[in-house]
């Protein structure tokens, strides 16, 4: 085997951290309760929601989109 190469593992790379925001932050910067934001969750008002253990989390990118929306409406 040529040692020059490079194995799978070596190639792969880190994926890059992905910025998200806890129901508590989203409610605090958009002035609501922490139930409705859980609300909009079970909703699907807002994507990109995803569950770790008790912690609902949202994307960074995917609560700007949502506040985009709803301004340019």
């Amino acid at each position: 085997m040529d040692e020059h190469k490079q194995t799978n593992s070596e190639s792969i790379t880190a994926p890059s951290e992905v910025e998200t925001l806890g129901v508590k932050a989203v409610s605090k910067s958009l002035g609501v309760s922490r139930a409705t934001v859980l609300r909009w969750i079970s909703a699907q008002k807002i994507e990109g929601f995803f569950r770790i253990g008790s912690k609902w989390l949202i994307r960074r990118v995917d609560f700007d989109n949502f506040i985009n929306k709803k301004i340019n409406n």
